[in-house]
């Protein structure tokens, strides 16, 4: 007997970096598994069970929806509600109570001193294998790969967007300023441009990121461009996702003359 899986179920058996057998509804709204414990490899390198073998029913903070089932609804921003109940209040004293206790005088208390508000965290980047990047990040790094034809990298018009539509809302294509000291938008996915909270195009990072992660992302971007190889990042305690963590990938990308002129990059935020 199989069991089913709602496109927004958070399973799973609904996430794209899965590995276990499954299979969609012909509406694309449901995901079909031979058993309600089946198992598979977690493929998403920013989640704590990565690389682990995990139950279909399973969840975690990472999960993003199949394509298809994101195109049917499926959306990762959806979370469980759970009813709260108010807090039970304290029974009030008997108006004779009140009465009879004696009034005492209170010494003055001295003002309290608040405690110095705790740093705010380091937005900073780590290298990651490029093998343990997310399988939507591989599919983009594959077609970098084939397109550039034994060159060290392809041009930005050998990018065929057709060929990685899955990838598109995660994309920024990236220019140096003043010799790689800050670097411009020139486009930005959807997901991404929601997470800056701004329009993007045609802006530098300076003006669209607080100082720090600008300074983290011209930093690796300016890295990237300079060795004209791909880098694979984990990214920490940017404010574009505060609290969480997200794999960002960079390939270089050349003028007509084979020299390193701008940047791919693919952030793995969710949205889409």
């Amino acid at each position: 007997m199989t069991h089913a899986f709602a496109k927004d179920s958070r399973a799973c058996a609904a996430c794209v970096s899965w590995g276990g057998d499954r299979a969609l509804s012909d509406d694309n709204t449901l995901v079909h598994v031979d058993r309600y414990s089946a198992e598979g490899e977690c493929r998403t390198a920013t989640s704590q069970d990565y690389r682990k073998v995990t139950r279909s029913y399973h969840t975690c903070p990472t999960w993003a929806p199949l394509p298809m089932l994101k195109k049917h609804g499926g959306r990762p921003e959806r979370q469980p509600v759970f009813a709260s109940r108010p807090a039970p209040t304290a029974a009030k004293p008997a108006p004779e109570a009140v009465a009879a206790a004696p009034v005492r005088a209170v010494p003055e208390a001295a003002p309290a001193v608040p405690p110095p508000p705790p740093a705010p965290p380091v937005c900073r980047s780590e290298p990651l294998d490029l093998e343990q990047i997310p399988q939507i990040a591989s599919l983009l790094y594959v077609h970098w790969r084939r397109v550039r034809r034994g060159r060290p990298m392809p041009e930005a018009r050998d990018i065929d967007t057709a060929q990685i539509r899955e990838c598109v809302p995660r994309l920024c294509l990236m220019e140096p300023l003043r010799g790689g000291e800050d670097f411009l938008y020139r486009a930005c996915g959807r997901a991404v441009q929601r997470r800056i909270g701004q329009r993007a195009v045609p802006r530098p990072v300076s003006d669209c990121h607080p100082a720090e992660a600008a300074a983290r992302f011209n930093a690796d971007l300016r890295a990237c461009l300079e060795t004209g190889e791909p880098r694979g990042l984990l990214v920490r305690d940017d404010p574009m996702l505060p609290g969480a963590r997200f794999v960002e990938l960079l390939l270089p990308l050349a003028d007509e003359d084979g020299r390193p002129a701008c940047v791919l990059a693919f952030r793995h935020v969710p949205g889409g």
